[in-house]
């Protein structure tokens, strides 16, 4: 009986190789991109599954400036020597810190810029429950000169694991000595590092000051991401609150938040879904993407659906004559079925074709690097969820509808079927295409959006703007360094900083000026800059004057609008301030300037002179500069010879802040146009099954006189109605989703109407162009034979 089944099954798929092949290249390429979104989606929300990641919470730390609140997803050295040793609850705590000491990495053989450093707690391995090749767990570093690498940094430096006792060389003069090989980490982990060096190098090179005397003792330094793992069943609301009043006790010149908790225990496994304090950011990009997922699976299954059940009509008296030989419901049923289950076995090779093929591109676009080996039992239990459910969804209803005829009524010809028959199907097409129209609205204004943050004025010049930073060697002849690189051909002028103005991070809560209330603390953002900086950078000072370059500027400050507003000083020109210990006064006010994402307000800002910066900003002119960069270079290998010359421009850097919302819109864009396509396909098939059903009515009445823009308004009359239908539902449904995505700016772009209109235009006028294709064809065709072939 099965083999029957088969038989019938491909005979009647091979019969209507047209529509079915419609339905399948639909229904591939829904497999295909849902499959995509469910693995990307997978590795999103498995990050970090290292180790007892269920345990393993991440010390984020509360502070406060004036009114305002920030979450900063570091904390400070003593943090995790007290969680361990005083809260009952904490199993054991460690902490990493980036390493940044060095630029070139070296073995005998092989040599690598200097990246995915870190410095770390003894008790780190163990704690995340890394394995070692070789080497001793309990033991992993026997001194400041050693290090731990990963399998893949042994093959890369030595071209084997059996690394233990050999040397990594940094900077060409500093060996560090190799103690033990653990297994790689996954690249979805926030330990993704390939060299791990102890942490008290760092503490041996802690220079205190008044406050703190050594590394485990300083409250008031940043630098650390702290790791908890908590006993089983423990609150961590208790945990919380302890750490607090540890941090209260033991600080006395806190800066971090007096009301509320003063630490934020983040799960490890939300690190990069949500923000330092918990709130959902990324988080919202891929429930969009979940949602996005079911949409296009929706639309491929409403093509199959639609064309199935349009052309019933077709397979009523096969029916009808099956049932009049024996043949049962269930038995019918089941034949169907399985007619479903060989076209989507044949879909879902397809689409796995399509993965294959178009998965690096997918990779490339989204940022990820996602593996899709077919020997992965994951990836196949990802392909049999979207497989299974989909077939599901879109089987049912034809099987059931096609083996409901009655035999006697289908015989005579007596039902009615087709399009515009089945109030069923219109719901189906109103559905498919306001599923597009919806992702055409998201793709509009994300596009938009990030249009409007990438070209919105940040305060300050970024274009032409050369930028690197300079070693030690180099900063000792720093005028002489920029008199050499102003003397070049399509050099305008020479800035130095401490810092990248581009996402800058430094903070500082070590502020004091006339007036201030000692119970308000205050957050600020301090860079060093020279007297070139504000001109090279056009900003605008609102008031009083740029340093000069003199000695009397080291007691001078320039502070943004925002730090004057929060600090609540009138008039600020000539009032006192202090930063750093270091008392001095307000010179001049500049203009806001965004140093961050402005998903977030401007912050508080304070410049200082810094006769000894380590960042050069170069200005160019407009056009050619390959033969300044090569100069540059040039300059570069005086001072750092066997250094690679890295450097980047600053509007690149800009864009950069903004990487993965531009990977969210470019994703967008391409599931828009596959989401419309498949929707003119089933769409396209509809139509031309339309017109197979009228030849004798179009035939007819072309005879009697019709034209043939009355007779393609005939045809395409009913879709467009169902399509304006469509634009109605989707319009309100994607301003309500799209004004809920831009809450995440501080500073966004208007809604405006044309937005809804133009999406709305367009899916109408691709719908028109792909139904008068067959309605035209129709309505030129030969009356005559449509007459005698019906």
């Amino acid at each position: 009986m099965f083999k029957i089944y088969l038989k019938s099954a491909w005979r009647n798929l091979w019969k209507s190789k047209f529509y079915n092949g419609l339905s399948l290249v639909g229904l591939s390429l829904g497999l295909c991109v849902a499959i995509f979104i469910a693995v990307w989606i997978n590795a999103e929300l498995s990050y970090n599954e290292i180790g007892e990641a269920d345990h393993i919470y991440r010390v984020s730390s509360n502070l406060s400036s004036g009114e305002n609140k920030q979450t900063w997803g570091v904390s400070v050295g003593p943090v995790a020597y007290y969680a361990k040793n005083e809260v009952p609850e904490v199993e054991n705590a460690v902490r990493l810190r980036d390493f940044y000491g060095y630029r070139i990495f070296s073995s005998s053989s092989n040599k690598f810029e200097a990246n995915g450093g870190a410095m770390v707690d003894p008790e780190f391995f163990s704690f995340f429950n890394l394995k070692f090749i070789e080497g001793n767990l309990s033991a992993p570093f026997s001194g400041n000169n050693t290090v731990v690498i990963t399998e893949k940094a042994a093959k890369k430096y030595f071209g084997t694991i059996k690394a233990i006792g050999k040397t990594i060389t940094a900077d060409y003069e500093n060996p560090f000595i190799v103690t033990g090989i653990i297994e790689d980490l996954p690249s979805n982990t926030s330990l993704d590092y390939e060299l791990f060096f102890p942490l008290t190098i760092f503490a041996e090179q802690y220079e205190g000051n008044v406050y703190w005397k050594s590394m485990d003792s300083d409250w008031g330094n940043f630098n650390f991401i702290t790791y908890l793992k908590l006993k089983n069943k423990a609150s961590v609301e208790n945990v919380t609150q302890k750490l607090t009043q540890i941090q209260k006790a033991k600080d006395r010149n806190a800066i971090q938040s007096e009301k509320g908790d003063a630490y934020y225990l983040q799960p490890i496994q939300q690190m990069n879904l949500y923000s330092n304090s918990g709130d959902p950011t990324n988080i919202k990009t891929v429930r969009i993407f979940g949602i996005v997922l079911i949409l296009i699976l929706c639309i491929a299954c409403i093509n199959y659906v639609n064309l199935n059940t349009a052309r019933s009509i077709q397979r009523a008296k096969e029916v009808s004559l099956r049932k009049l030989i024996g043949a049962d419901r269930s038995q019918l049923f089941i034949q169907f079925i399985i007619e479903s289950c060989i076209f989507f076995l044949l879909a879902i090779v397809l689409a796995i074709v399509l993965i294959y093929l178009l998965a690096p591109s997918f990779n490339s676009i989204s940022g990820k690097q996602i593996t899709f080996s077919f020997m992965d039992a994951e990836l196949w239990a990802m392909i049999s969820m979207v497989f299974v459910s989909t077939l599901i969804a879109s089987s049912i209803y034809p099987a059931v509808l096609l083996s409901s005829f009655k035999p006697l009524e289908a015989i005579k010809g007596n039902i009615v079927t087709g399009v515009g028959a089945g109030t069923f199907r219109k719901i189906l097409v109103c559905l498919q295409f306001s599923f597009s129209v919806i992702l055409i609205i998201s793709t509009i204004i994300i596009g938009k959006q990030l249009d409007f943050i990438t070209s919105k004025n940040p305060g300050y010049d970024r274009s032409q703007v050369l930028t690197f930073n300079m070693p030690s060697e180099m900063r000792s002849h720093k005028e002489t360094v920029a008199n050499q690189v102003e003397n070049l051909s399509g050099i305008v002028s020479v800035a130095f900083t401490s810092d990248n103005i581009v996402n800058q991070g430094s903070t500082t809560a070590d502020t004091n000026w006339d007036g201030k209330d000692p119970q308000t603390d205050f957050i600020v953002h301090p860079i060093g800059i020279d007297e070139s900086f504000i001109p090279i950078m056009k900003m605008k000072l609102l008031a009083g004057e740029n340093f000069k370059g003199r000695a009397e500027d080291s007691v001078h400050f320039i502070l943004n609008e925002t730090a004057v507003k929060q600090a609540g000083i009138e008039d600020p020109i000539g009032k006192s301030f202090e930063l750093w210990e270091t008392k001095g006064i307000i010179a001049g006010v500049v203009q806001d300037f965004n140093f961050a994402s402005m998903k977030h307000q401007i912050a508080p800002a304070i410049m200082y002179y810094d006769p000894d910066p380590y960042r050069i900003y170069i200005k160019t002119i407009n056009g050619d500069i390959s033969e300044s960069l090569a100069a540059i270079e040039d300059i570069w290998n005086i001072y750092n010879p066997g250094f690679p010359f890295q450097y980047s421009f600053l509007d690149a850097q800009y864009e950069t802040i903004y990487r993965d919302d531009i990977r969210t819109g470019k994703l967008f864009k391409i599931f828009s146009i596959l989401a419309i396509f498949v929707s003119c396909l089933g769409l396209f098939g509809l139509t031309t099954y339309t017109a197979q059903l009228k030849k004798r009515e179009i035939g007819i009445r072309k005879i009697l006189g019709a034209s043939v823009s009355q007779i393609t308004s005939l045809l395409s009359k009913d879709f467009l109605k169902l399509i304006v239908i469509s634009c109605i539902i989707a319009i309100p449904t994607g301003w309500y989703f799209m004004q809920s995505w831009l809450q995440n700016f501080a500073y966004k772009t208007n809604l405006d109407w044309w937005i809804f209109a133009g999406a709305g235009t367009l899916t109408l006028l691709i719908a028109l162009i792909t139904i008068s294709s067959q309605a035209i064809k129709a309505a030129l065709s030969n009356p005559v034979k449509n007459i005698k072939t019906e």
